[in-house]
């Protein structure tokens, strides 16, 4: 049977995503920006095709093809000349050098080897220090003049990068962890930034020992919670973080809880860095929350500096830092008795910046894949309805710096309502002190909220009873109403 008119409708082609060839020479950059308004949820894809480039330190391999999501702002680095095939939609452009000396990655990779001399000066340490204990131990004797069995000996570089907003501290981080990681280091990285939310959801500060590759793909490139365990599969090894909950977006919201955590923090850290000979070698590796020397946030990066016997700061982009931490720290030294170096580097020219609607996409991202996973790993979430009788939720004070200001016991109304709660490694009967420093085991999102029926509508990654952890509602991020959309 015909249909009048069909015929004249010429059949449609399907759409066929344009594909590029981006040819790099070495030490040039290939940046580019994914549209958030882009069409396609996949994004951008990305193929090596020959030669050799990394992202943030970590490699791509030869001939496959890398997916970059909405709203991935980065770049991808040749030292040796690439050639890239470019699909999907993207804001790119070739940052060109003339020498390598012109690249902003040479103080980088200069700064690498430079700690990788101090890690090889740490593991000789580590290795005297055995020696001796065997000495000691097989003789009787004790050569070890402070007692503790060689924890005198300093770590290896416990560097912290700080600097003003989008200045690339992050990315400076994430890249010399990676470098580490490639030449065989396990080095513990920290983030006391509750902006960036490190291998967990913004409004935390973490910790967690990098020992294998990071996700490339990763909108984070590899500090996001793709690297961490979930109830699905993952494209490379995952990583263990120490979470701490501060549940607000900057620190100056609350200095006090945020002092207090990273005081939790930076003990745990010590405290990994003594018991673990490979991390120990390896150091730590600190990223911070934006500074400025006009908002008096100088106070808080000395306060870093002794919660985690930094020995190397790194400032980027801003002579002033530089400057007045020059002039505070000078004098002091670790509990290792080692001068405190201070290093200046330039902010690189291909730092993007990143304004308020971005970060919201990027806060509520990280939300969406914590509990239904990415474009490569659907996660299902459990969903159950309880009593308001049978959870305990606290919730942070509304003044923060009240004398009196800790937990308090919510009452559970609407008003919950697609909040995201930190679920808390402690006893619901626990002081609202020991609740609040308590490390964080996981998430759980409010979906519904039924005060007539007096019931919840949680969202979790995994199945299990929610009663015996108390949970704590924070004030940041803020709640994410299509979470379920």
């Amino acid at each position: 049977m015909s249909i009048p008119g069909l015929g004249q409708i010429p059949p449609q082609q399907p759409a066929t995503p344009t594909t590029r060839t981006i040819t790099l020479r070495p030490f040039w950059e290939w940046r580019f920006e994914v549209p958030r308004s882009s069409a396609s949820q996949a994004g951008a894809t990305v193929r090596l095709t020959s030669g050799t480039a990394e992202r943030d330190g970590t490699e791509l391999a030869l001939n496959h093809t890398y997916t970059f999501p909405r709203n991935t702002k980065s770049k991808l680095l040749t030292y040796t000349g690439a050639t890239l095939e470019v699909s999907g939609e993207c804001v790119d452009r070739v940052a060109q050098y003339n020498t390598p000396e012109d690249s902003p990655q040479l103080p980088v990779l200069n700064l690498h080897f430079a700690l990788q001399e101090l890690r090889g000066a740490a593991a000789a340490n580590n290795n005297n220090n055995n020696h001796n204990h065997i000495i000691n131990h097989s003789t009787g004797g004790n050569n070890d003049k402070h007692g503790d069995g060689g924890g005198s000996k300093p770590p290896g570089p416990r560097v912290m990068i700080c600097g003003e907003k989008d200045s690339g501290k992050t990315t400076m981080a994430r890249t010399l962890a990676a470098l580490a990681t490639r030449v065989g280091g396990q080095p513990l990285v920290a983030s006391v930034d509750p902006r960036e939310g490190m291998l967990a959801l913004p409004g935390t500060v973490s910790a967690a020992v990098f020992g294998t590759i990071m996700d490339v793909e990763d909108p984070a490139a590899g500090f996001g919670v793709s690297g961490t365990p979930s109830s699905g599969p993952s494209a490379v090894p995952v990583k263990l973080p120490m979470v701490y909950y501060f549940g607000r977006e900057r620190v100056d919201e609350d200095v006090r809880l945020w002092k207090q955590l990273v005081g939790k923090l930076g003990s745990s850290v010590k405290a990994k860095l003594e018991a673990d000979e490979v991390v120990r070698e390896a150091g730590l590796v600190l990223d911070t929350p934006a500074a400025s020397v006009a908002k008096g946030d100088l106070e808080v990066l000395e306060h870093l500096v002794k919660e985690f016997d930094v020995n190397i700061v790194v400032v980027l982009g801003s002579p002033g830092i530089h400057g007045e931490l020059q002039r505070r720290l000078e004098s002091q030294k670790t509990v290792y008795g080692e001068s405190i170096t201070l290093i200046s580097l330039e902010k690189s020219d291909g730092v993007a910046g990143r304004d308020k609607d971005s970060m919201k996409f990027t806060f509520d991202a990280a939300i969406k894949e914590y509990f239904f996973g990415d474009a490569k790993r659907t996660l299902s979430p459990f969903t159950q309805s309880v009593s308001f009788d049978d959870v305990t939720i606290f919730k942070s004070p509304d003044d923060p710096y009240n004398d009196q200001a800790i937990l308090e016991r919510a009452d559970i109304s609407a008003e919950m309502s697609h909040w995201t709660l930190a679920v808390m490694n402690a006893s619901p009967s626990d002081p609202p002190e020991a609740i609040q420093q308590a490390a964080v085991i996981g998430f759980v999102a409010i979906a519904d909220v039924d005060e007539d029926r007096r019931r919840l509508k949680i969202l979790s990654p995994v199945s299990g009873r929610l009663g015996n952890r108390p949970m704590v509602w924070g004030r940041w991020p803020e709640p994410y109403i299509n979470l379920l959309g």
